[in-house]
């Protein structure tokens, strides 16, 4: 059967700059180039969504845990692919609002801009599909593009057909081992459901018995 699940991740980014066209931010979350990611910009007066397709990336610095681990800090460039829509003028209504130097700002549409970052709050989702392997009442097995930190936990949607509405949880991950062999890298990964409503429990059930009289 081909059913898949999502993750979403929700990862907090410092902007750089940013302009109609595109966007130049940090976080420690590498990002896959050519790949649609969901950008989420809140002020004070509004909060918009742009979907940008990533088209550069470099690792810029290391930051460090409070374990003692060091992570790699990255660097990336989006270009937006909504800028011609109402979404648009919301953007420049942000950027207006957030520029250094009020007195350039009839010229807005014109330059790039710096973002006050202490004033904002941004958050990057990304959201990707994963094939599911194995599946029972308590949890499931999938097959990550990327290896996932045990006991992080994750808003996520599990799928069974097209037609049908998304079951919604909460997954804990219980264990993450690479696959051998494959490239790019791939991993098995164990996902515990911890939040899950009686109505979505019940499909879920459901489900596995259709697949056990298979």
């Amino acid at each position: 059967m081909d059913v898949k699940c999502r993750i979403f991740f929700n990862t907090e980014v410092k902007i750089h700059n940013i302009s109609l066209g595109g966007v130049a931010l940090s976080l420690n979350k590498r990002l896959n180039m050519g790949q649609k990611y969901t950008l989420k910009i809140e002020s004070e007066s509004n909060t918009i969504s742009l979907k940008g397709v990533v088209v550069w990336e470099k690792i810029t610095s290391l930051t460090k845990e409070v374990s003692g681990k060091k992570l790699p800090i990255y660097e990336v460039g989006m270009s937006f692919d909504e800028v011609l829509t109402g979404k648009g003028a919301d953007l420049l209504n942000i950027i207006d609002e957030n520029i250094f130097d009020k007195a350039i700002k009839t010229r807005v549409r014109g330059i790039r801009v710096k973002i006050i970052q202490p004033e904002k709050t941004v958050i990057l989702d990304d959201r990707d599909s994963y094939y599911v392997k194995m599946i029972g009442l308590g949890g499931m097995l999938v097959e990550s593009k990327e290896e996932l930190n045990i006991e992080d936990r994750f808003p996520m949607e599990m799928s069974f057909s097209e037609d049908a509405n998304p079951i919604t949880f909460l997954g804990r991950m219980v264990y993450c081992i690479e696959i051998p062999g494959k490239t790019p890298r791939s991993y098995d990964t164990g996902i515990e459901f911890i939040e899950m409503n009686e109505k979505d429990r019940t499909r879920l059930k459901d489900f596995i018995d259709m697949l056990q009289t298979i």
